[in-house]
């Protein structure tokens, strides 16, 4: 059965109604059914809690991993050391390759900042106010491009013929009328290439710092090379830098913060026959496949957990060595992984009596 998307479908995150929809709304795991109480669902029932539970597999597990405990810590200490401060703004710059889960990260740390602003202005919604804005900076950005982003979020609308600091004016004007807390800039790689353009976009964030007293939190591909620039570091000067890396299993802390995400994840596996437990011996396996990524973990264990709820031909709603085997995953993982092979392969044959090495 295809799984087309619908209603029910994850808001998006760029623009303000949907990103308002998504902070607030529930991640809750569907219903648990064993088998008899699953049997006596209807057909049309049965569907039904077959979809929550693909929905929730697709971008509803919410994992405390340590870079989320870690950029949790230091935005809400940006967020401290921004309380007093009209000019140099602290903030937090997350780099990392494009498996290695930025954007999950950046999900997390809004809804976090998003609902613990709720607690403390139940009414927010009431005067509104807007806590938390997303963007990403589009490709060949230039100042009034990126400026545009930001008024599309809100669905300002923008002519022609105005000018860039036109609606950059008007964009933070709005801002600072909505108290916004939180302002998230993803995929800050697309500034890195040394354009006219792009000069100007990062001249606009710096500004941008200035001129309004939210919290920013930037997320990009391998930019910590960018914000060594001169005009990268006037974006990355007052901020710290989360760095996200693969997972190592030479290095013991790495080794057991891997073991507790395999064993966490495994307990939101929405599957009627799982045993939670039996991927703790895959552990090592599991790695390999993924090469440490968190993000390539993710898929590849919820891509077998959708395969076990929806394929008619496995008997039974759990994760083994065969099912994860069938699984095909990202290129960078795949080779990884193909090397990882090889390399076991080429050990192994070293050993064998009467083989030279």
């Amino acid at each position: 059965m295809i799984h087309f998307h619908g209603d029910d479908r994850p808001a998006a995150l760029h623009r303000l109604e949907t990103l308002d929809a998504f902070l607030s709304g529930s991640s809750t795991a569907p219903a648990a059914f064993d088998d008899h109480a699953y049997g006596a669902l209807t057909a049309e029932a049965r569907a039904a809690h077959d979809r929550a539970r693909i929905l929730y597999l697709s971008g509803g597990i919410v994992l405390a991993t340590p870079h989320y405990t870690k950029a949790r810590t230091q935005l809400e200490k940006a967020f401290a050391a921004n309380a007093g401060r009209n000019s140099g703004h602290a903030g937090l710059v997350i780099s990392g390759n494009s498996t290695l889960g930025k954007t999950t990260l950046c999900k997390s740390l809004m809804r976090h900042i998003y609902r613990s602003y709720g607690t403390q202005f139940p009414d927010f919604r009431a005067h509104n106010r807007i806590p938390v804005v997303y963007i990403e900076v589009p490709a060949g950005s230039t100042g009034k491009l990126l400026m545009r982003t930001f008024a599309d979020f809100f669905g300002l609308t923008v002519s022609s013929s105005e000018t860039m600091l036109g609606i950059r004016n008007r964009v933070v004007d709005l801002l600072n009328a909505a108290g916004t807390q939180l302002v998230v800039i993803d995929e800050l790689h697309n500034l890195s290439r040394h354009t006219q353009g792009n000069g100007e976009s990062h001249d606009l964030l710096k500004n941008l710092h200035n001129d309004l007293p939210a919290t920013f939190l930037y997320a990009g591909i391998n930019v910590k090379k960018m914000l060594a620039t001169e005009r990268g570091a006037q974006i990355g000067g007052r901020f710290s830098l989360l760095e996200l890396r693969p997972y190592n299993l030479s290095n013991q802390t790495d080794a057991k913060a891997w073991k507790r995400i395999v064993n966490t994840f495994e307990k939101h596996l929405p599957l009627r026959h799982h045993e939670h437990g039996s991927l703790a011996d895959l552990a090592d396996y599991l790695h390999a496949r993924t090469n440490g990524s968190i993000g390539s973990l993710g898929r590849l264990l919820t891509g077998a957990a959708s395969d076990a709820i929806t394929d008619p031909t496995i008997p039974f709603e759990r994760i083994d060595r065969a099912l994860l085997d069938a699984q095909e995953l990202d290129a960078a993982a795949e080779s990884a992984y193909a090397e990882h092979a090889a390399r076991n392969a080429r050990s192994k044959k070293t050993l064998l009596p009467g083989i030279a090495a």
